[in-house]
């Protein structure tokens, strides 16, 4: 299973994103096997909503079907718990490392993300929780 990150699912979504074309490029390569989380859900609602798009949570649910993805379910209490003990070690912005943490708590094998914080520590990330950072660079 691949975890896709929010910025991603943007991306695929918004034919005028400078990443568009080459976030379909990468889709057509990763496993068909794909999650998000409820908090990919809230941050796609809550962006749809500050552009002032309409109905911002079912064009969240669209975007997130459209890309081929399904959300997975977890428990925020037991991923924050989690979190606490790689905040010294990868000391990523906070949704960054929930990202990380709920897709090593899905099983996830890789990350989908266009996050620069994040692909710059895929060498520690692969290391240490056993996930594979796929970028735009990958």
């Amino acid at each position: 299973m691949i975890y896709v990150d929010t910025n991603v699912i943007i991306s695929y979504a918004d034919e005028k994103d400078p990443n568009h074309d080459k976030v379909i490029t990468m889709s057509m390569q990763l496993d068909r096997d794909r999650a998000v989380s409820q908090l990919t859900l809230l941050e796609l609602a809550s962006i749809y909503a500050r552009a002032d798009l309409e109905k911002p949570i079912p064009l969240a649910m669209y975007s997130i079907k459209r890309f081929g993805a399904s959300i997975v379910g977890t428990d925020l209490n037991i991923i924050v718990k989690e979190s606490l003990m790689y905040v010294p070690t990868l000391r990523l912005k906070i949704l960054n490392l929930l990202h990380i943490i709920i897709a090593k708590a899905v099983g996830a094998k890789s990350i989908a993300t266009l996050d620069k914080d994040i692909a710059k520590k895929a060498d520690v990330i692969k290391d240490i929780m056993g996930i594979e950072v796929i970028t735009l660079r990958n």
